[in-house]
Parts: C-alpha cells; structure tokens; sequence
C-alpha cells in the first residue's frame, strides 16, 4: 500500500521537477553523508545518504523513534532509482541534542534544512514523515521550494491535536517525568521539552500555509489512535485536510496501528 501510494507521488514530483522554484544556495563544505555525523549547531546528527537519481527521498521518525524505522523502506526506494536520506533527529538514536537551545518544531525544521544542505541535496525532495515527523514535514515544506511532494504516514496534520488531546496528552507525560529522568536520561533530555513544547507545536501546525499546487499523499491507519474519541478527532482533522485539494490524497491503511511502516512496509 504505502509503495503504491509513493510510487504515485514519486510521478508527479519527477513531472514538475523542472518547474522548482530557487534552490538554497550550497554548504561552503558539502559532505558525502554516509553514516556521518554533523555538527549543527551543537547538536551532533547521524545522518545516511545513500543511492542516486534525480530525486532524494527524505525520512523523517515519528517522536521517540530513530532512523531504523525505515530499514524496510528506504532499500526498495534506491531500488527504484532514487536517493535516500534518513536521519536521527537530535536526542534520538545515535544523534545528540544540545540542549542550550530550547525546543520548537521550527528548531527541528533549521537542522533539516541545514542537513539537507550540508549534504548537497538539492531537490527536487520527496519528504516521507510519520507521526510528529510529519508535522515536521508539513513545517519545512512550507519554506523549502527543494521539498516537491509530501507523504505523511499517520501525520499530526492541522487540528489533529486540538487543546482538549494536547492537554491530556500532557497530563498523561508528565506523570511519568520523574521515570524517564531516572531510567532514561538521555531521552528525557529531549522528551520532556518535547512534551512541554506541545501547545506551541499545536498551534505552529494549525497555523501552517502549504502550497496548494504539492503533491501530498496523506495515509491514514484504520487503527491508530488509542481512544474512539481521539480517533474521531483524528480522522476528521485528516478527512478536512484532503477534503477539496486536488493535489491531496487520503489513503486507508486498513488494520493498521498507528505504525503503518512496521505493520505494512
């Protein structure tokens, strides 16, 4: 399913790559990528470009996952003629965060983009995001006339996470603060100013202006959230994203949890 719904993108992303708008100019020192590690802004990214083509494909985790999410994806992506970049956002996998800089959605957006350049990518840019990735991808497609089509897989899209689902989504976490800052002290560093960050990352999304004209394929899991509640305010934020946008596709992923690329690579 979700290799047909990229392969669909993938059409007409490589259609209108011509047509790209201005590019970023180029890193004075471009890197190969390869399982290196960058330097951004104090923040050490584990970053893997690998494969050629025309097109890059970009994947972006879901909040508490690294970049071996994709390990069953990004293969059959070269496979079929385009590059791939994963990436560790910082905190998670083998990346570190610095935590001087306190947290937003749009910091994650500058370490892309500055990854993105480092690594010489140019576009045109298919970004892949799951989850919190996905909101991500929304965020730096925004901005970034290199990333030319979008597919979020059980994206946080625009009113997914209305103030009742953030506030308890927040009453929820910071129950458990005191253990994540006693069991897993590296991840709490990036967690809890995740979690704390929420509201203004709700708000950034809802307030986000994507081209009309992008490509967007939206997969959405029949079984992915945890309540009938947060499911309905689920769908219906994901069914006013595509209602009406030529350019927008829903897709069902049929039996899936909310990990769409686990239960159905």
């Amino acid at each position: 399913m979700q290799g047909i719904a990229l392969a669909g993108v993938l059409t007409v992303v490589l259609g209108h790559a011509a047509f790209a708008g201005p590019q970023p100019e180029a890193a004075a020192t471009v890197h190969s990528c390869a399982q290196s590690v960058l330097d951004v802004d104090g923040n050490q990214i584990w970053v893997n470009k690998e494969g050629s083509g025309v097109l890059t494909v970009v994947f972006e985790s879901g909040f508490g996952n690294d970049s071996g999410v994709w390990s069953q994806i990004a293969p059959r992506i070269r496979a079929a003629g385009a590059q791939t970049l994963v990436y560790d956002r910082a905190g998670m996998g083998k990346s570190t965060i610095n935590t001087a800089t306190p947290y937003s959605i749009d910091n994650d957006v500058h370490i892309l983009r500055t990854v993105l350049t480092s690594c010489g990518v140019i576009g045109p840019i298919v970004m892949v995001g799951h989850s919190y990735g996905g909101a991500l991808a929304l965020v730096a497609a925004s901005g970034d006339q290199r990333i030319q089509g979008l597919v979020l897989i059980e994206a946080v899209v625009p009113q997914a996470w209305p103030r009742s689902e953030v506030d308890n989504n927040l009453r929820l976490m910071r129950a458990q603060y005191d253990e994540v800052r006693a069991q897993a002290p590296a991840l709490a560093k990036v967690a809890i100013p995740w979690a704390e960050a929420m509201p203004a990352t709700a708000a950034r999304i809802d307030g986000v202006h994507i081209a009309e004209s992008l490509p967007i394929i939206d997969i959405v899991a029949e079984k992915g959230q945890n309540s009938e509640a947060s499911a309905t305010i689920w769908r219906d934020a994901h069914a006013a994203f595509t209602a009406n946008h030529p350019h927008r596709e829903h897709v069902l992923a049929v039996g899936s949890s909310h990990k769409v690329m686990a239960d159905q690579p």
